[in-house]
């Protein structure tokens, strides 16, 4: 089965209709009936203004399920607190660190508000990415900023405590203010994620939204956890809008009775994830199968490999040259579909790695 493009979709629109997308990442399943419930009873109600602060219960239910303490703010989605955490915790033309390859918006946030990419790529190793410690070390010096991702986002990669303890400790000797984004935490396959502020909770913004595991990226919202002081400014640059009422209503109920389908979900990706690791190895490209996420990143001999691939094979990834510098050969792959256009589309891929 391969989907008819949806013009409701930007995923399905972007491309030409005999292009298969696997590229922008939402997934192609339907939402939780008791989401789509939540919803339906919220349109059904009152849609004026909510609080300025939003559901008071959504908030207390964010830090339970999360196991977060600290003041919560919402905002109108994950990216726009990168954005904010930007512009609050630094000046133009100073630097901001952040680990590569990384999820564009990292970059876009940094860039175009003038301050520098202070970048401290992601090591390769036989076991996968890991942090480089030193690295970051020696960029410390250099910021008061961290924008994190955990899990990674391209690569899949869900930190281990050991590594998120040595990371603490170099934001504290260099009094470092860490943006967590955690936006992928409840998509992880064989190691629970732990969040980063268990361990430095007195320095982390934690980014939390619906829009990945829940699949609600068209409800965009999103929130910010953590100290009041460092919320607090955070909230004096985001945008001055009420959160909207139908995400609100859709992520409590993701949250209360939503657990059924994401354990479902993840069953399905854990088994495109593993056809996917298996397709890599056959075709010789470069893959450490994800640990987290529906997002698959591969390193092929191809310079722009995703054009490469656009115009041979007619699927559509993400470039890597957009997640960083020196990353043109590789692609991120959204899994998050169906069997069978997960199979058609690494079928045309392999018929065009053989092109090159």
């Amino acid at each position: 089965m391969v989907l008819p493009p949806r013009k409701d979709s930007l995923k399905w629109s972007a491309y030409p209709e005999d292009v298969l997308p696997l590229w922008v990442a939402d997934m192609d399943f339907p939402v939780a009936e008791p989401i789509r419930k939540a919803i339906r009873e919220r349109a059904e109600g009152f849609l004026g203004y909510p609080p300025r602060e939003g559901d008071p219960e959504l908030k207390d239910l964010l830090r339970e399920k999360a196991g977060l303490e600290g003041e919560v703010a919402f905002m109108p989605g994950v990216v726009v607190g990168l954005y904010a955490a930007v512009a609050a915790f630094t000046a133009p033309g100073q630097g901001v660190l952040t680990q590569v390859p990384i999820y564009p918006p990292f970059l876009a946030a940094i860039r175009e508000q003038k301050r520098t990419v202070l970048a401290n790529p992601l090591r390769e190793t036989e076991g996968g990415y890991r942090l480089d410690l030193e690295g970051l070390e020696r960029l410390a010096y250099a910021t008061r900023l961290l924008l994190f991702c955990h899990p990674h986002n391209p690569t899949g990669r869900v930190f281990t405590e050991e590594e998120l303890a040595a990371l603490a400790a170099i934001a504290r000797k260099h009094d470092l203010i860490v943006v967590s984004d955690e936006l992928h935490a409840p998509l992880t396959y064989h190691r629970a994620h732990l969040p980063l502020a268990r361990l430095l909770p007195e320095r982390t913004l934690t980014l939390l939204g619906p829009g990945k595991a829940y699949n609600l990226a068209g409800l965009p919202l999103g929130a910010a956890v953590g100290p009041k002081p460092l919320v607090e400014a955070l909230r004096r640059h985001l945008p001055h809008t009420f959160p909207n009422v139908l995400a609100m209503a859709a992520w409590k109920a993701a949250l209360e009775e939503g657990e059924g389908w994401l354990r479902e979900t993840l069953e399905r990706l854990k088994a495109n994830r593993e056809r996917v690791a298996a397709w890599a190895k056959a075709a010789g490209l470069g893959h450490f199968p994800p640990e987290g996420t529906y997002l698959a990143w591969l390193k092929t001999p191809i310079p722009k490999a995703a054009a490469f691939f656009l115009k041979e094979a007619r699927v559509a990834l993400n470039p890597g040259e957009n997640f960083g510098e020196g990353y043109d050969r590789y692609v991120r792959l959204n899994f998050a579909t169906y069997p069978e256009v997960l199979e058609e589309a690494l079928r045309r891929l392999s018929e065009a790695l053989k092109k090159a």
